[in-house]
């Protein structure tokens, strides 16, 4: 029995990626897993941390005392001497993911971009950047995640629907606005009105689901029009009404359509290997490392992305898709598993 310590900066979209890369192990070997939820104090001390993580005096300052004044956590619960891996995701967890390596002398796993930290401070880095080029990167097509399927749970929601049989099923899956996906109320409210309209023409029912990050005017407008989409049979307005469905959504629907700035949700739906249509705003500008994740898994055909304006005319019957497999990252899964010894 191996014992693994997840670090988690409390955002379970961080916590999968970790949770999803022990599933895998466990395949492979027999696992006990405890979770710390580590919250940096203060966001500018990611700063000096940088620098004294990086530093080769490292070693000589660090105690239990030290890595308390730069965070918050409780640890009464793990044993760090018979830990045999730390795994964490997510910029403010790296640097605690090195000192406790460095601490107790235990193999350490990070899964985010390194953003100035040296590879050689972790055992392995996993990286869906196929151009990280350090000796100790796993790069991975998609990130690793926890999915919770449940067919029993999806076979009941389809029930509920009421359905006829053989019923074809779109999902609409709504972001908002980031930074790098500017998307407007008014593309948003014409995204959902071409979708749901191409639908209705092929007498195709339509689940749809808003996000934390959808604007309140979309939901209300959508509260107010939802009488008139007939072919919508459920719809969850997730800031008025949160509910969590699209494990039940990804697992009915003959097809998914995601609007482009959520990667979590893009790559859930990959994993639920479900036809894939990602929707990009009329303003965008994604991160590097971003944008090389949807030109991979484009080129794999894992989905389709297009811009609002072509779903009309979109001829969906002919587009290609490839379902993924997660054989292909077995070589990954063993090398990590080494890294438990």
């Amino acid at each position: 029995m191996k014992n693994i310590l997840i670090l988690s900066d409390g955002k379970s979209g961080h916590e999968n990626v970790s949770k999803g890369i022990i599933e895998n192990l466990k395949n492979l070997e027999s696992l006990q897993v405890k979770t710390m939820i580590v919250k940096i104090r203060f966001s500018f001390f990611k700063f000096p941390l940088k620098y004294i993580v990086n530093s080769k005096y490292l070693n000589k300052i660090l105690s239990k005392k030290f890595i308390k004044f730069f965070y918050s956590y409780d640890n009464d619960h793990i044993d760090f001497q018979n830990t045999n891996l730390v795994i964490s995701t997510g910029g403010k967890t790296s640097f605690i993911n090195v000192m406790f390596s460095k601490l107790y002398n235990i193999n350490n796993v990070y899964c985010s971009s390194l953003r100035g930290l040296k590879n050689d401070l972790f055992k392995y880095i996993v990286t869906i950047n196929k151009n990280d080029t350090y000796k100790n990167a796993l790069k991975f097509d998609i990130t690793p995640l926890k999915i919770n399927f449940n067919n029993t749970n999806a076979m009941n929601f389809l029930k509920k629907l009421s359905l006829k049989e053989n019923q074809k099923i779109w999902s609409i899956l709504i972001g908002g606005p980031t930074a790098e996906y500017k998307f407007t109320e008014d593309e948003l409210i014409e995204l959902i009105n071409k979708i749901v309209q191409k639908a209705r023409e092929k007498d195709i029912k339509v689940l749809l689901s808003t996000s934390r990050r959808t604007p309140l005017k979309i939901e209300n407008y959508i509260e107010k029009k939802i009488s008139k989409y007939q072919n919508i049979v459920y719809c969850v307005l997730y800031n008025k009404n949160p509910e969590k469905i699209l494990s039940n959504y990804l697992q009915i629907s003959d097809l998914i359509f995601i609007t482009e700035d959520s990667g979590s949700m893009i790559t859930e739906s990959i994993y639920s290997k479900k036809p894939t249509i990602t929707i990009q705003s009329k303003q965008m500008n994604p991160q590097k490392i971003f944008k090389l994740f949807i030109k991979n898994i484009t080129k794999n055909r894992y989905i389709y992305s297009f811009s609002i304006e072509d779903i009309i005319d979109l001829d969906i019957d002919k587009l290609s898709f490839v379902k993924y497999d997660e054989s292909n990252n077995k070589d990954n899964f063993i090398q990590l598993k080494n890294a438990l010894s």
